[in-house]
């Protein structure tokens, strides 16, 4: 349950906070203002809404993890878990590419 990283021993929290704020919620908000810049220049895209729509509730669900993770009231297995998702979306981008 615990990972040594770069000298420091981490817990799924603290691992999952700092991805959350330093990797995770960077790409999301990259990606919605990209998604945002494609609807002004396409106007009513069907598409483009539901994936902006998509993007937001992603970012919501982080941002709630992160409020969770400040109020002390994450586990350690619901940060793992949280973990497991992200390493598992991150497979299956690499596998798109």
């Amino acid at each position: 349950v615990i990972k040594f990283i770069k000298g420091y021993i981490l817990s799924k929290i603290k691992e999952l906070e700092t991805l959350l704020k330093t990797d995770v919620l960077v790409e999301v908000d990259e990606e919605i203002v990209a998604i945002e810049k494609l609807l002004k220049e396409n106007g009513d895209n069907k598409n483009l809404k539901i994936e902006l729509e998509y993007m937001q509730d992603v970012r919501k669900f982080y941002n709630e993890a992160l409020s969770q993770i400040e109020k002390g009231q994450l586990s350690e297995e619901e940060a793992n878990n949280i973990l497991l998702d992200l390493d598992d979306m991150r497979t299956d981008d690499e596998d798109e590419i």
